[in-house]
């Protein structure tokens, strides 16, 4: 069954609010650019309820490998210090203002791919940054086929729908969309060259899946 790269595209835009001044954001521009070897633009952000949730685009000039690479040694983010840079400089910006900062999606592009993680509940993405990239360099031999291709995208989280009504995967796609913490690492979209259509990557079951996706959103 097809998934429509439109479904995920239309669930990606955010009404931009200039109306916000966020005290820090260059340093935080800064100091992500920095620890993780990138160019970084805020393309938008919105506000809700006396907060902000930014929308972050990340351009970076390595592969996915060479990525993982320096995930390991530690360096890509420093997380080497037992906490990313990136949970660490959300929480600075929040204690800089006088409302709550947020990471509503996070656009990571890579000379051979790019990830686009959908936060799924409050500071899910600093939170779960670390655990996002262990699992993708613990996957990355499955969802390359066997390093032979790699999508050119990445969705981080999905689930799946047929025909208006859950498929027979039903069940434990409303388990990865009720499980907040660890939705993650349930199912990711990917887009593949060889491919008409995008597909379902199962996490769980090392395995492809076909099926309409939409971003999970809590």
């Amino acid at each position: 069954m097809p998934i429509y790269l439109n479904n995920l595209k239309n669930n990606l835009l955010f009404e931009f609010n200039q109306n916000f001044q966020i005290n820090g954001l260059e340093d935080f521009r800064k100091s992500l650019e920095k620890n993780y070897f990138s160019e970084i633009t805020f393309r938008q952000y919105s506000s809700h309820n006396e907060s902000v949730n930014l929308v972050v685009e990340m351009d970076c000039n390595l592969s996915l490998v060479e990525v993982l690479y320096h995930f390991n040694k530690g360096n890509w983010g420093n997380f080497k210090s037992g906490q990313s840079t990136l949970i660490n400089e959300v929480r600075t910006l929040g204690k800089l203002n006088d409302f709550a900062v947020d990471i509503e999606e996070f656009s990571i592009n890579l000379k051979d791919t790019s990830i686009i993680i959908k936060k799924n509940y409050n500071q899910s993405i600093p939170e779960q940054f670390e655990n996002i990239f262990a699992s993708i360099g613990s996957h990355y031999v499955h969802f390359t086929r066997g390093l032979t291709e790699i999508p050119y995208e990445i969705y981080i989280s999905v689930f799946e729908e047929t025909a208006g009504k859950y498929s027979s995967l039903a069940h434990e796609f409303d388990e990865a969309k009720n499980d907040t913490e660890n939705g993650f690492l349930k199912f990711w979209g990917m887009y593949y060259d060889s491919e008409e259509d995008g597909v379902i990557y199962d996490l769980e079951n090392l395995c492809i899946v076909s099926g309409e996706l939409y971003l999970l959103n809590l």
